[in-house]
This record gives structure tokens, C-alpha cells and sequence, in this order.
């Protein structure tokens, strides 16, 4: 479970600024858009399957099972162009599949936990919407926060408080304040548009879901985000 040397730098341990976050009615049949996200720039992907979503979508399918299978072959294609491959809260789908790394949410395992179960050291990332909720990870190490939601999103079925850019300046002064270093991903509803607000707040980088999604991952909505980010990377030395 190593995360790919040209994703992240084994010293530094810098994360890949744009993280796709797969949506529920994603296509695992076949997998030319995880190379068209590559080629276009995109060097992460986070496997989110929700209980919840598969058993209404697939009620006759055995939910883990799937997901094992699925965690499989993206593992394959991801470690194949040197991805990065995270998943979205089932420590044992990540421990067998050889993924790079887990991110849990508030009501999933104790972080703590996770990282015995994983055995070693990997990425480790946490969902985070307010400033008491940092909490819940005082003590871990943690890779980074996935904070949002910035807008309105229909990608998840129910939404904790919208933080907007406000929102995102106060975590990341609570965290400079605390001198807990841990990179931000904002997310939730976000635009090309919006990167450039976003980042200036002090945000590391942008988890995208439905933004490439619902335009079929065109390239061109890809490179939409990459392009902004490249540049944002070029004003500030990286």
C-alpha cells in the first residue's frame, strides 16, 4: 500500500491538488474515464461507494462483495498510470485492495482504529465541516481534511451547513492558530469558477465529484479545474 512516487513526493509527502471523488452513479463497467482524468491531469481518485446508494440502485447485489471487486480493478488501472488511490471508509476494501489510503467521515470508524487495521502508515484523510469537528481527530496524524460543503450539492443525499468562503478562512486560521499543518480539500458544489476564491482562503486543494461527472469527465471540464490549479501552483512556487 505505497503510495506512487510520481503522485507524491516521498519526502515531502505534498498530495496531488485535485482529488476525484467518484459520484453514486458511476460507471465501474468500464474504466476509460479514469484514464481520460489521468490524461487530463487528475492523479487521485477517492472510491466512495455509500451503502445506502448501492442497495437502492443494486438491492440484488451483496454490497461489500462489490465493492471489493470494484476496489480491485481501480486499484489495477489506478497503480498501472501512477494514481493515487484512496477509499471512502471501508478499511477492509482498502487493506485488501493494496490501496494508497482511507478517508472516513464523522459517523465512520474511529481514526484511530482505522490506522490499526490498515497496519501501516498511509494517506489518512477525514471529513470535516466545522471546527469542533477537527476534534475528533486530535492526536492523529492525519493526511489531510476534506471540508465542505462549500455550496449546495446533490451528489450527497444529506448536507451539513454550507461553510462558503467564510467558512473555510475560519478553519484554516483555527488550524494555523493550533499549528496543525494538515492540508485542506474543499468540497461540495464546486466550479471552475470558484477555485480561485477557494484557494486564496489558504486551502490546499479541490475534491471534485459531480463538476466531472455530470459532464461525462470531458476533458475539457476536466482541464477546467487542472488549468486553474496549474496556474494557481505557478503564481506561488508550488
Amino acid at each position: 500500500m505505497v503510495p506512487p512516487e510520481s503522485v507524491i513526493d516521498s519526502d515531502t509527502m505534498k498530495l496531488p491538488r485535485i482529488q476525484y471523488i467518484t459520484h453514486p452513479d458511476e460507471n465501474f463497467d468500464e474504466l476509460t474515464w479514469v484514464h481520460r482524468l489521468h490524461e487530463n491531469g487528475v492523479n487521485w481518485i477517492q472510491l466512495r461507494i455509500k451503502e445506502e446508494d448501492f442497495v437502492q440502485r443494486f438491492p440484488l447485489k451483496h454490497f461489500l462483495a462489490t465493492f471489493h471487486e470494484i476496489a480491485d480493478k481501480m486499484r489495477a488501472v489506478t497503480e498501472a498510470l501512477g494514481m493515487l488511490l484512496t477509499i471512502n471508509d471501508e478499511v477492509e476494501v482498502a487493506r485488501f485492495s493494496n490501496a494508497d489510503g482511507l478517508h472516513i467521515g464523522q459517523e465512520d470508524i474511529m481514526p484511530n482504529e482505522a490506522l490499526e487495521q490498515l497496519h501501516t502508515r498511509r494517506v489518512l484523510g477525514g471529513t470535516v465541516n466545522s471546527i469542533s469537528e477537527i476534534e475528533r481527530f486530535n492526536g492523529i496524524e492525519m493526511s489531510y481534511f476534506g471540508v465542505g460543503p462549500f455550496r449546495s450539492t446533490t451528489t450527497k443525499a444529506t448536507l451539513k451547513p454550507l461553510l462558503g468562503l467564510e467558512g473555510y478562512q475560519a478553519i484554516i486560521d483555527y488550524l494555523k492558530a493550533e499549528n496543525r499543518n494538515v492540508p485542506v480539500y474543499a468540497i461540495g458544489g464546486i466550479l471552475a469558477s470558484d477555485v480561485d476564491s477557494i484557494l486564496a482562503t489558504g486551502v490546499y486543494g479541490i475534491a471534485v465529484s459531480g463538476a466531472f461527472f455530470n459532464e461525462k469527465h470531458r476533458s475539457e471540464s476536466i482541464r477546467a479545474f487542472v488549468d486553474k490549479i496549474e496556474a494557481y501552483e505557478l503564481a506561488v512556487g508550488r
